[in-house]
């Protein structure tokens, strides 16, 4: 019985993994769709082996800038290589090694995206801290929280100082934006 009903717990998640399967394989649109364009930087944080990160750097030109953040010293071999054959100069590797701060400058960044990674998030607060201390003002969060109940993280978004914007594709996406500062009452 007990299979059985793991069975039909993985069965209750096919439509997320297929979602997530038109999502990867629709990047370029997505990213279009949570508003990245030309000059832009963004942080991919768990970025993988570049599902996001090689169209994010086509898209924002050599003007712009793409941060390639996680754990995986494989994944991000695998995104230098890419790049390498896209000829993209454009993407910048950050090596996570568990830290949970996000060494890139304050008020830098236009994106951030959380895309399936918040599960392998272990202290949610520091992670939006830091995104909202490494987004400009006007910087905008695309968040798909597979595996994960979205009220947790939508409240750990506001709390560190990000609103809820809008849901995206389907409703799935979360769009949180970061329009005022800390320091002025948010």
């Amino acid at each position: 019985m007990e299979r059985l009903v793991k069975h039909l717990g993985f069965i209750g998640h096919l439509d997320e993994f297929k979602f997530k399967g038109w999502l990867d394989s629709h990047s370029s649109e997505v990213l279009i769709e949570v508003g990245v364009s030309v000059g832009q930087s963004v942080l991919d944080f768990g970025c993988g082996s570049g599902t996001y990160t090689i169209p994010a750097a086509k898209l924002v030109g050599k003007n712009g800038r793409v941060y390639a953040l996680d754990v995986s010293k494989k994944a991000l071999d695998t995104v230098e290589k890419k790049a390498r054959q896209e000829g993209l100069g454009n993407i910048v590797r950050i090596d996570a090694s568990g830290r949970k701060d996000i060494p890139i400058e304050d008020e830098s960044l236009n994106h951030v995206l959380l895309i399936d990674v918040l599960q392998e998030i272990e202290d949610g607060e520091a992670l939006f801290g830091e995104v909202f201390r490494t987004l400009k003002p006007t910087g905008v969060v695309a968040v798909y929280p597979m595996h994960m109940a979205e009220v947790e993280w939508i409240g750990l978004a506001t709390t560190a100082g990000l609103t809820l914007q809008e849901r995206k594709l389907d409703g799935r996406m979360l769009i949180f934006s970061r329009l005022k500062s800390r320091s002025n009452g948010v």
